[in-house]
C-alpha cells in the first residue's frame, strides 16, 4: 500500500514533459520487443513489419508518421542493444500484468502475421513473456486469442 502512495506522489511531482518522455521511452521499448519477435526467425518479413506498424499506430493517436518513425528508432535501438532485459524491465515498471499479457498477445499477432509461427518466434515470445512476468495461463490465452484473430483473416 505504501508503494502505491509513493508511486502516486512521484507521478504528481512530474511535469507533463517528463510524462511524455516516459511514454516515449516505453513506446520505444515495446517497439524493440516487437521487432525482436519479428526478427527471431532471422528474416524481416514485410507482413510482420506491417503488423508491428499497425499495432504501434493503433496504440498511438498521433498516427502513421509517428508509428513509422518509432519503428525506425526501434530498429536502430535494437541494433545497439545488448539484450531484452532493459526493455522488459521498463515494461514491468510501467505496465500492469493485464497490459503485459496484452503485449504478449501482440507478439503472437506479429508471429502469426505471415501465416507461419517459427520455433524461434515461439521461443522469443516465451522468453519475453517470462521476462515480463506474465503468468503461463495468460501466455496461453494470448496465443489462442491471436490464433483465432489470424484465422478470421
Amino acid at each position: 500500500m505504501a508503494f502505491k502512495w509513493l508511486k502516486e506522489l512521484n507521478r504528481l511531482g512530474r511535469t507533463e514533459q517528463q510524462d511524455n518522455d516516459h511514454y516515449d521511452k516505453l513506446q520505444l521499448a515495446l517497439a524493440v520487443l516487437m521487432l525482436e519477435v519479428a526478427h527471431s526467425d532471422f528474416q524481416e518479413d514485410e507482413v510482420e513489419i506491417n503488423s508491428i506498424t499497425n499495432l504501434l499506430e493503433s496504440a498511438d493517436p498521433s498516427g502513421q508518421a509517428h508509428g513509422n518513425s518509432l519503428l525506425d528508432r526501434a530498429k536502430k535501438e535494437k541494433e545497439e542493444s545488448a539484450g531484452l532485459y532493459q526493455y522488459t524491465r521498463l515494461a514491468c515498471e510501467q505496465l500492469s500484468v493485464t497490459e503485459r499479457a496484452e503485449l504478449v498477445e501482440k507478439f503472437w499477432q506479429i508471429a502469426y502475421a505471415d501465416g507461419v509461427v517459427d520455433k524461434y518466434e515461439e521461443a522469443a515470445i516465451r522468453k519475453a513473456s517470462d521476462l515480463l512476468y506474465v503468468p503461463h495461463s495468460d501466455y496461453m490465452r494470448a496465443k489462442q486469442s491471436a490464433a483465432l484473430k489470424q484465422a478470421k483473416h
